[in-house]
């Protein structure tokens, strides 16, 4: 079954990542795969203690999709096929594509690739800011997380343990 986690508001990765530790609590294997960043957030570094767990990620920094050079471009998505490629062949129960959308949008992954994931047996997890109309169709659940209120709009910046 596809997961679509989508929206504005804050929360997305950590509730992909709970359903993680959900599945990995009654013994099914996980894959936790990171786009455009770079493993080092909270989650991440919680999951990877997690007997079942998997983590991949970017072996790279990459910074803001808006701000890459044609080089950086190219190199980012090779990393990210590669990411998806690894996806496709897992055995994981739950399989997690954090930020796929937005390097999907980016166009730092093709929808081919992308459709060769989601054909796996198992759950699949997506998620990001916006999934385009054909993701929408096809996914089993889809949660939206919109911010009412965000002390980032009073100009407090991000807290360790909070926003990552």
């Amino acid at each position: 079954m596809l997961h679509l986690l989508i929206g504005p508001g804050k929360g997305k990765t950590s509730a992909a990542a709970g359903m993680a530790l959900r599945a990995a609590g009654r013994g099914l294997p996980v894959l936790f795969v990171q786009f455009l960043k770079d493993g080092a957030s909270g989650e991440v570094t919680a999951l990877r203690q997690v007997q079942g767990v998997t983590v991949r990620h970017l072996p790279f920094h990459c910074g803001f999709t808006w701000e890459m050079t044609e080089e950086e471009r190219r190199k980012t998505a090779a990393a990210c096929e590669a990411l998806l490629e690894e996806a496709a062949r897992s055995a994981a129960f739950l399989v997690v594509l954090d930020e796929a959308l937005h390097a999907l949008a980016a166009d730092l992954m093709t929808r081919e690739s992308l459709e060769r994931v989601l054909n796996r047996p198992g759950e699949t997890v997506l998620t990001g800011y916006a999934a385009p109309d054909w993701l929408k169709e096809k996914a089993d659940y889809i949660s939206c997380i919109e911010k009412e209120k965000h002390p980032f709009d009073r100009g407090v910046q991000a807290r360790a343990g909070v926003e990552f």
